[in-house]
C-alpha cells in the first residue's frame, strides 16, 4: 500500500495550513511566524493516509 503523509501547521489551535513536502514546512513557519508575530503558539502534526486497497482487505466470502 502506498502510505501518503500531510504535515499541518496548527497555529493558535486552529489549522493554518498544510503540506505534503516538508521541505515546505519552514515556509509556511515563516509566514505564520510574520502574520502572527515571531511569539505565537504553533505545532505541526503529521497525519499519514494509505490507499484502499480492494485485494488486501480480508476475504468474508467463506
Amino acid at each position: 500500500m502506498k502510505t501518503q503523509a500531510e504535515y499541518i501547521v496548527i497555529v493558535n489551535g486552529r489549522p493554518f495550513f498544510s503540506v505534503t513536502n516538508p521541505c515546505n514546512l519552514q515556509m509556511v513557519v515563516n509566514e505564520a511566524r510574520s502574520r502572527f508575530g515571531k511569539d505565537i503558539p504553533f505545532e505541526i502534526l503529521k497525519q499519514t493516509t494509505e490507499s484502499y486497497e480492494p485485494s488486501a482487505s480480508a476475504d468474508d466470502s467463506k
